[in-house]
């Protein structure tokens, strides 16, 4: 683990780390000036090094300068007079915009100062100063080039939203990078062009209107490398506009927007068919609609045809038509648990455990360790760190374009059908592998080489004889299952799995419960509480794991 001395101001660090990474990711996108900052910013040591990454991580753009040794740095009015003087930060806080950060205090006396009344709230008061100057004294600093500092954050965390809060997560655990050979290829964006209207997009992804937004999955302005691609976003964001226009009663309007949508190529038609059989269906033309459903079913995911044969079966009962019947999905067998209530803060319900209350899951992790079963809450997260371990080394195969700079945790195309195609015979080795049993040993040595690495999917929360075991004991068939999904489907495909993991261990008998009897195996359990369903997603693992040889089970908990 590479420490930071103790004198080093994490902050600063991290903000010099965030503009780094940048630089090497798409330095060659930014202009001479903007360079030229981001130069300046990684010079900065010292005071005005803090003053910058504190004033720059908060949500406002000004400060008060006699109030900056608040902020963890003494000496604040000398730092802010370097920061002025490096151009990073300017007294040229507009009088409106100081009304706005003063306290009521403050403005009252303000308002003295400039003849006006002093009563009454403090958006009154706020108005009252708008168009007055010369009311107060005070010495106002306003940070500068936030925008850049947010694009670099963009490339350094590959994240349209970066947090800089979340590098203290990676400094407790990831804290080495991978080593690997660049590969040529796509850039970050292909130019300056395409990402001035990319940042355009990000920023009107909210307020554009629907038309705009279709033009921009048209165009590709969308496109951008693994997680900041705005696709997924783009066409949410428009079927959710269609949905609003069917609530206000134009199917017509709604139905144009969804093929519209499906014609980009970047939404499959079983995706909408249940929407745009609604709208055919609230029109009086249920054949219509009974007919769209049937002719994506064929080429639906196991989600979506869940949600078509539901819709499929309806209509036709309606229409005293026929609906062909769908295979037979296996369910997971039912233990009833029974756990006490307790009070929890937040929205929802909490049970007893032997330190307090806790959510579902934590209590019933807490009920089976006290039983002597070791439980781990996963949601996705276990499975994510098998598949990372066990394709690790595919990772960074030379597939061009896939390892554009270095500081990568991972390729760009990762997490997308597309990385299996582009190495289908290291991928199709490692399935093999797993489907002959090798899947424990794999897991062991990788976690010995990578564990502490950045990389892309891992969760190095998780102990080594957990990840370990549950490669041992989870059916060989039902590990290369979840792992041809993710292939297949992406890291969405992650949604639905069983959330708790039971691991191996004594037979025990669960007070309350019924059955009580455990087995001595692993177990992937869905755990419910009295108000929870079971989603589609989570039926289609269900099958998957079960016919797959899985333990699956349903564990619905009473009060």
């Amino acid at each position: 683990m590479n420490e930071l001395p103790a004198d080093v101001d994490l902050g600063a660090h991290d903000l010099r780390e965030w503009v780094e990474l940048g630089l090497a990711r798409a330095g060659h996108l930014l202009t001479a000036g903007e360079r030229l900052i981001a130069g300046r910013v990684l010079d900065l040591r010292g005071p005005p090094a803090r003053l910058y990454a504190r004033l720059t991580a908060r949500r406002g753009t000004i400060s008060r300068v006699d109030q900056l040794a608040g902020l963890g740095v003494p000496d604040g009015e000398d730092a802010a007079a370097a920061l002025i003087e490096l151009g990073l930060a300017d007294t040229l806080v507009p009088w409106p915009q100081r009304a706005s950060a003063c306290t009521v205090k403050e403005l009252k006396a303000g308002c003295k100062v400039a003849g006006l009344p002093v009563g009454g709230r403090r958006d009154d008061l706020v108005q009252r100063l708008q168009s007055h100057r010369g009311w107060s004294q005070q010495r106002w600093l306003r940070v500068r080039h936030r925008g850049l500092l947010r694009r670099m954050g963009r490339w350094a965390t590959w994240r349209r939203h970066p947090d800089r809060a979340a590098q203290v997560v990676r400094r407790l655990g990831h804290v080495r990078w991978p080593e690997y050979a660049t590969t040529r290829g796509a850039a970050l964006h292909p130019d300056r062009r395409h990402l001035i209207r990319w940042e355009a997009l990000v920023r009107g992804l909210d307020v554009l209107p629907v038309d705009d937004l279709l033009v921009a999955l048209e165009n590709e302005t969308h496109w951008a490398p693994g997680r900041l691609d705005l696709r997924r976003s783009l066409a949410r964001r428009i079927a959710a506009h269609g949905r609003e226009i069917e609530r206000q009663k134009q199917p017509d309007q709604a139905r144009g927007v969804y093929e519209r949508l499906i014609a980009t190529g970047h939404v499959q038609p079983s995706e909408l068919a249940v929407r745009i059989a609604r709208t055919f269906e609230s029109q009086g033309s249920g054949r219509q609609a009974l007919a769209t459903l049937a002719d994506s079913r064929a080429q639906a995911s196991p989600v979506d045809a869940t949600a078509i044969a539901r819709a499929g079966r309806r209509l036709a009962r309606k229409l005293r038509s026929s609906w062909p019947p769908d295979r037979p999905r296996r369910s997971p067998s039912v233990r009833d648990i029974r756990l006490s209530e307790a009070p929890l803060e937040g929205p929802r319900p909490g049970y007893r455990t032997r330190t307090g209350s806790a959510p579902v899951e934590a209590a019933v992790k807490d009920l089976l360790a006290s039983l002597g079963r070791v439980a781990l809450h996963v949601e996705g997260g276990l499975w994510r760190t098998l598949f990372a371990l066990l394709f690790a080394e595919t990772y960074f195969l030379p597939v061009p374009g896939a390892l554009p700079t270095q500081l990568l945790s991972g390729p760009v195309d990762l997490g997308s059908p597309a990385f299996a195609r582009a190495r289908q015979q290291a991928v199709d080795e490692v399935l093999a592998a797993v489907r002959t049993g090798q899947a424990a040993q794999r897991v062991h040595a990788a976690d010995l080489k990578w564990r502490g690495v950045r990389l892309r999917g891992a969760s190095w929360d998780i102990e080594t004889k957990l990840l370990v075991a549950a490669a041992a004991s989870l059916p060989a068939s039902a590990l290369a299952a979840i792992l041809q999904r993710f292939l297949d489907e992406g890291w969405s495909a992650s949604r639905g799995l069983p959330d708790l993991v039971l691991f191996p261990g004594p037979v025990v008998a669960v007070p309350g419960a019924l059955p009580s009897k455990l087995p001595a195996g692993l177990v992937l359990a869905e755990v419910k509480g009295p108000r929870d369903s079971v989603r589609d997603e989570q039926s289609v693992w269900f099958d998957v794991l079960l016919g797959a040889g899985a333990s699956v089970e349903l564990w619905q908990i009473t009060g």
